[in-house]
């Protein structure tokens, strides 16, 4: 990571409160933004996978977008996602990100028809580029295997960097894996290595790494960024693990959404979109006997 880059710190990969009629409610997503960076959170990263930004419309999230920076948000503080595999779709979120002044756009690859090629990806993103104009916008590449089918490995970087050069700004991998993310480290230190994992990210940080750009922000910013800054604890180690994999557990987005709404004390925020259903009391019983305390307001 260049030491010079802006691009660094905990960035909060927030959820999406929606209203009855399945709508994004803008007023609490603003609220819990500016929650999570009086956090100490460097960024935000609105309607990526914790957004469950697959399930909004380009026009909703578009929207969304115009209405933060209309509201007075510093959108240079926000890294929003781009989570779509029809290219019109990709392309119009690419350019509305640019067109509010975000920081990056954090872009996953198409992820419903496999690519055929190392290439095939790369042209994806160069073909979502130019539907957008080439708008003057850095991109974060989203890996996430799991959702994706795509890995930015070592060799599939390549390929992204020698098609887009200084483009490419950094990588968030949400694979969990320490070993993974250290080749990308060493294999590309101009580029911000994001984990999407509390439980490495003090190794990720001490191996050169850019921070976070993870869930469990929503309901303990806090302790995430002091994960990055330190010090670290064994206690906040295994505290942090221990809600990782409950929240994992039992719901992933769904729970995140449950710990904000006795956070804030408002059953707004358990709201989620279809397919997703709220988590139920039982779940959140099981949540919080799993270690994961109930969270405080700070």
């Amino acid at each position: 990571m260049l030491a010079e880059s802006d691009l660094r710190g905990v960035v909060g990969a927030c959820v999406t409160p929606v209203t009855e009629a399945c709508e994004i409610d803008l007023q609490r997503l603003k609220s819990h933004m500016e929650f999570m960076l009086e956090g100490g959170c460097s960024f935000v990263s609105e309607f990526g996978t914790t957004g469950e930004g697959a399930s909004f419309s380009t026009r909703q999230k578009v929207e969304a977008l115009r209405a933060l920076a209309e509201a007075g948000m510093d959108m240079k503080r926000h890294i929003p996602g781009v989570v779509a595999s029809a290219l019109d779709e990709a392309a119009g979120m690419l350019s509305a990100i640019a067109e509010v002044g975000a920081r990056a756009a954090l872009v996953i690859p198409p992820y419903y028809y496999a690519p055929s090629s190392r290439g095939a990806v790369a042209d994806f993103y160069e073909a979502m580029i130019e539907r957008a104009d080439s708008p003057d916008i850095e991109i974060v590449l989203y890996n996430f295997p799991h959702f994706s089918g795509v890995t930015f490995d070592v060799p599939q970087v390549e390929v992204m960097l020698e098609r887009f050069g200084k483009r490419i700004v950094g990588i968030k991998d949400s694979t969990g894996s320490f070993s993974e993310g250290l080749k990308l480290i060493e294999a590309f230190p101009q580029l911000s290595i994001f984990t999407g994992d509390d439980r490495i990210l003090p190794d990720m940080v001490a191996a050169g790494g850019a921070g976070m750009i993870g869930g469990m922000t929503n309901p303990y910013p806090a302790d995430t960024v002091q994960l990055y800054t330190g010090p670290v604890t064994d206690a906040l180690r295994a505290r942090a693990k221990a809600r990782i994999e409950a929240v994992d557990g039992y719901g992933g987005t769904v729970v995140l959404k449950a710990l904000v709404s006795e956070l804030r004390n408002d059953d707004a925020f358990r709201r989620t979109l279809p397919p997703l259903s709220p988590a139920s009391a039982a779940v959140m019983e099981r949540v919080h006997a799993a270690a994961v305390e109930q969270p405080v307001a700070s």
